[in-house]
């Protein structure tokens, strides 16, 4: 599944339709994806609005649109094989295509072959405003850190980290990361976790995704006259020194020490750690 950086660059596809007016929207109505809000209520909601802002939280990502001086806040998820384009007015649906919106020069759209994402409506004007803090703002503070380790002593590190209501947008391969960054075993308990080093690592791991997969891939998007992006959303990865670059299959080393790397289920989620620095 999408994790915060690679949902950042999904939102930042659509940004050419910002500004621009919806002529019409089609969908699948009988797809899961309108699992949350019926199609119809989209295709009402949104035909002859204008896309105004979007914006991310962690794994979600909110498109507002506007009209008649109402709001519409339209949220999508990727699930596990969702991706979102942008192609020429003209497109021509494909299969999997469930949601297009039509605007005067472009097609937004959003395409997802097993359905595990969504997309649906808010009724809200700002639906986010009870969130946790995102790990980059002012309000993901050290005494913010350290409640979420108080409130949860006996809890691994891997799992906490993995808490979309503590650290919104950290996935898998984040979370191992930042426990390698750490010296600390994922398997960790929380209790014995320094707030200060946690915050910090978290925020340097976030950082450098942002940088990495979205900044970095930006560039790369496709010309909407190609529809789709060659090869998926990310080219550009994490450097070699990130632990991210050794931990997808065996035989994979630390780039710190050249240590094997273990791999287990911690937390329900495949992960690794290096023997050396991360002892259990």
């Amino acid at each position: 599944m999408p994790e915060l950086a690679e949902v950042e660059l999904a939102r930042r596809i659509w940004s050419p339709g910002i500004g621009k007016n919806v002529l019409t929207v089609q969908t699948h109505p009988k797809t899961r994806v309108y699992r949350d809000t019926p199609a119809a209520a989209i295709q009402d909601a949104l035909t002859g609005s204008s896309l105004t802002a979007s914006r991310t939280h962690g794994k979600r990502m909110l498109f507002t649109f506007e009209k008649n001086g109402e709001i519409f806040p339209l949220e999508v998820h990727l699930g596990m094989s969702g991706r979102l384009a942008v192609a020429p007015a003209d497109h021509v649906e494909h299969k999997h295509d469930h949601l297009l919106i039509r605007l005067p020069e472009l097609t937004l759209i959003y395409n997802d072959y097993r359905q595990f994402g969504r997309a649906h409506l808010h009724h809200e004007a700002d639906p986010w405003a009870q969130l946790p803090p995102e790990i980059l703002s002012r309000k993901f503070t050290l005494a913010h850190v350290q409640s979420l380790l108080t409130r949860r002593p006996r809890t691994s590190l891997k799992a906490l980290t993995l808490d979309q209501s503590s650290f919104p947008g950290i996935g898998n391969w984040m979370a191992d990361e930042i426990c390698w960054r750490m010296n600390l075993h994922p398997a960790t308990i929380t209790g014995n976790v320094d707030a200060a080093a946690l915050r910090k690592e978290t925020q340097f791991v976030t950082r450098g995704a942002l940088k990495h997969v979205a900044d970095k891939n930006e560039g790369l998007l496709s010309d909407p006259s190609k529809g789709f992006p060659a090869g998926g959303y990310v080219s550009q990865v994490p450097p070699k020194s990130w632990l991210f670059q050794h931990r997808w299959k065996a035989g994979g080393q630390c780039p710190r020490c050249g240590t094997d790397l273990a791999r287990g289920t911690i937390a329900t989620r495949t992960t690794a750690w290096c023997p050396s620095c991360q002892p259990g």
